[in-house]
């Protein structure tokens, strides 16, 4: 029971790692689309993005509850991480597992550094946006700049801004 066990989360760990690297691939790929302007595309990465999420999500919470049924098999009830279980195991299945550990630790290290990477990427592209909307706003109404001379007559003036995701 217990090996069967242990080489069932030794496969949900492997997953992990699998669907670690496609969602780093996943925001390579988004970071062209954002380069190249495609916006369709983008839209449909964005959804697979999701569904990807979602399925890490429901992966991790069945990892969870493998390392804690495990541990109380083991005798560490309330156990949470690998390493005490990994510490207790026979040789073969302790570097199995520890390398499955190592290798989903890698991947959510390399997919956080591209996330980290992602999040710069997308912050400075809506300063550039920002930066450019608010000087055509400047633009288009002057008449903040010299007290009202000089602009339009248009009580509801109004200002620039996005529309469906685009500019």
């Amino acid at each position: 029971m217990m090996d069967r066990s242990i080489a069932e989360l030794i496969a949900a760990l492997c997953e992990k790692g699998i669907l670690l690297d496609q969602l780093q691939a996943l925001l390579k790929e988004e970071e062209n689309c954002m380069i190249s302007l495609d916006l369709a595309k983008m839209e449909e990465n964005q959804q697979e993005i999701t569904a990807g999420m979602e399925r890490l999500a429901k992966l991790s919470e069945q990892c969870r509850l493998m390392i804690a049924s495990i541990g109380a098999e083991l005798g560490m009830p309330g156990n949470q991480t690998l390493s005490p279980i990994i510490e207790r195991l026979g040789s073969a299945q302790k570097r199995a597992l520890a390398e499955a550990q190592q290798s989903v630790a890698g991947n959510a290290q390399a997919l956080q550094g591209a996330l980290s990477l992602h999040r710069r990427l997308i912050e400075d592209s809506l300063n550039v946006v920002g930066n450019s909307v608010n000087f055509f706003n400047r633009i288009f109404n002057p008449g903040h700049t010299y007290g009202v001379a000089g602009a339009f007559v248009n009580a509801g003036r109004g200002s620039s801004g996005f529309v469906s995701k685009e500019i």
